[in-house]
């Protein structure tokens, strides 16, 4: 079948799926892979369910505020939250989630006008109580890049460089930027 080897186009592939839907002797066996027997250790889940829980919390107290917010959909570029202000005015925001610490480990990040980071931060002992709300410090990418490139150290203490760019109100930089 010299037709095999070449290389089909996506249109091809897909009418010949399609072709061959009602034809169980096109199709193999389904795959059983059985659950695992250890399960994932805990930092695994907690991380990844506080992770999506940091971006609903910041764009909540967006709502709260009146902002048209968003969370996007495909994370690129540092984007987990876009608020337009206007046609052609957006911000955007990179939340990170911090557990158990106000340390952040430098990680790569984008310097664009109009984008900020969010470091949502659960403590410890308030990870398992919904009643306790996380700490939240955003600020201006810019600002935030230009204080990490003059550190020797790989972290970051969030409330020192809060103080240290003069940050109080976390989001009240984000509505003055809508006015």
């Amino acid at each position: 079948m010299t037709s095999r080897k070449q290389k089909l186009l996506d249109d091809q592939i897909e009418a010949e799926v399609i072709a061959d839907l009602d034809d169980p002797s096109a199709w193999d066996e389904a795959i059983y892979v059985p659950p695992s027997k250890s399960p994932l250790p805990e930092w695994v889940t907690i991380g990844r369910h506080l992770e999506l829980s940091a971006r609903f919390h910041v764009l909540s107290i967006l709502h709260r505020l009146g902002a048209e917010a968003s969370l996007a959909n495909a994370y690129r570029e540092n984007v987990d939250i876009t608020v337009v202000h206007a046609p052609g005015r957006v911000l955007t925001i990179d939340v990170q989630t911090l557990i158990g610490t106000s340390k952040w480990r430098v990680q790569p990040f984008s310097r664009r006008k109009h984008h900020y980071v969010a470091f949502v931060v659960y403590a410890r002992k308030a990870i398992n109580d919904p009643s306790a709300a996380p700490d939240v410090l955003i600020f201006p990418s810019g600002q935030l890049k230009a204080f990490v490139e003059k550190q020797t150290s790989s972290t970051v203490s969030i409330q020192s460089l809060a103080r240290e760019l003069g940050i109080s109100n976390s989001w009240q930089q984000l509505i003055a930027e809508a006015a």
